[in-house]
This record gives C-alpha cells, structure tokens and sequence, in this order.
C-alpha cells in the first residue's frame, strides 16, 4: 500500500466510526426517534456532517425520517438484520431452561419468538405426560390466546396492542374479535404484575398452558416459554408453581441477552 493512500484510508474509518456512533444514538432513542439537533449533541458532531450521514442512512433504507415530526429512527430493514441472529441466540439459552423444566415438571416445554408482530413457534420439547398439541416449529400462533402471546403483548404498550389485536382480527387469526379491548387490557395487566400468562383451553380443548416472557437488553419481550399440559392435571396451585418457575427460567434468559430490570 502506498502512503499517499493512507490518509484517505484514516478518513473512511473516521466517518465509518461516526456512522456508528449516530446508529447508536437512534438506537437508544427507541422508535420515538431524534432530531437532528438532539442526535448531533449526543454524538458531538457538527449538525452539517451528522446531516449527511443521516440522508446516506436514509438512501440506503437504514433510517426513517419523519417530515411531520422532524425525527430520525431506525428503519425496519436494520432492525430485520440482526432478527434471525437474535433468534438463533434465543434458541440456544432457552433450550437448557426448556430441558430442565421439562424434568422438573414432565410436561410438554414450549419457545415461540415474536419477530415483526409475529409469534412464531420455534422449539417443543414433549412432556412424559402430553397433550398432543397441534402446532410445529416454524408455524404462527395467535398473540391473544395464547399464553405464549398475551405473556409478550402485557409488556408492551396499550396502543401497540390494540393495533396488534386489530390487526389480526382483519387476517382471519381472531374470527368474529369477540375480544373487548377493554377487559383484554384488564387481562394483561394482571399479567404483568404475575409476571406469567395462563390460557386454560382457549388455544385448544383439554389443553392449559403457562408461559413468561423474555426480555432482549433494550426490555423489549422478543420470545416466551410455556409449559403446557392437560386442563385436569394443572390445577390452579401447579399452575401457580410453573408459572414462577417458568418467569425465574426466562428471567435468567433475558439476564444472558444482557436485560437489565432497572
């Protein structure tokens, strides 16, 4: 390499590094997003330069700018870049959680991830007393009645959910949306102060589950565990003593991708 292409070299790692250190600016400014002014103080960079990275981001399909609002955030096609890797991670640590409840309580140990407003059914590992249940890895299951599901939506704001309820009441996933938002909302907030989700018989018939979320290190719900069985064999008290053991599973879970409850 000759010298004279040194410097150059030296500038595309500054402006490499300044990219970045803006990313994670918006990153921490959630999906409210930032003003330009706000994400220049931040990094400590002049508004002109800042400016600049911003509208390459935004060529790119990396960042959002909101004329309305005069925000930037993150785009959905970054945040989708390290989804499946998250995913993968979630599989790993949950699977020695799911085989120790699986030998504490020998009932069917179940992990579903929520990736773009799906709940999505990735791992099952089946109890020495089951209930055959319908669902695979790799198929959709309904967020609001399941307790995989509600376990996640009871962690995210109220507007989300109602948008998130709507949503699948329009494909088809909530025939009739017998729900009312109102006693549903009741319903999760009972759910966060338990820290677990229970659905007895509204997924399929005979079947009760318990599930508890897990929290990425930003304290968003990005999966959930569920020990399912037969509705005659989990009475209120075993359901009581899952529900806990599978929130501290989880707990510990979302400790390992770095969540932090303060």
């Amino acid at each position: 390499m000759s010298t004279a292409s040194k410097p150059r070299a030296s500038h595309d790692i500054k402006v490499l590094a300044k990219t970045f250190e803006i990313l994670e600016a918006l990153h921490r400014s959630d999906d409210k997003g930032a003003r330009l002014s706000e994400i220049a103080a931040t990094v400590k960079l002049p508004k002109p330069t800042v400016f600049r990275i911003l509208r390459s981001l935004e060529k790119l399909g990396y960042v959002v700018f909101d004329t309305g609002l005069e925000t930037y955030r993150i785009a959905q096609r970054l945040k989708d870049l390290g989804q499946s890797r998250l995913s993968e991670v979630i599989g790993r640590l949950g699977r020695p959680a799911m085989m120790r409840l699986l030998a504490e309580f020998e009932q069917t140990v179940n992990l579903a991830t929520f990736e773009n407003n799906t709940l999505i059914y990735k791992d099952m590992l089946e109890g020495l007393r089951s209930v055959r249940m319908q669902p695979v890895p790799g198929t959709f299951l309904r967020l609001t009645h399941s307790a995989l599901g509600k376990s996640l939506l009871a962690f995210l704001p109220a507007e989300r959910v109602l948008a998130l309820v709507d949503g699948q009441s329009r494909s088809g996933q909530n025939p009739g949306s017998a729900l009312k938002a109102s006693s549903f909302l009741r319903e999760l907030q009972r759910i966060r102060k338990l820290g677990y989700a229970v659905d007895n018989q509204q997924v399929e018939q005979g079947l009760c589950c318990v599930a508890a979320p897990i929290f990425d290190k930003q304290g968003h719900p990005v999966a959930s565990i569920s020990i399912s069985g037969s509705s005659s064999v989990l009475t209120p008290a075993i359901i009581r003593q899952i529900g806990m053991r599978v929130r501290q599973a989880c707990d510990e879970i979302s400790l390992s991708l770095g969540y932090s409850p303060a």
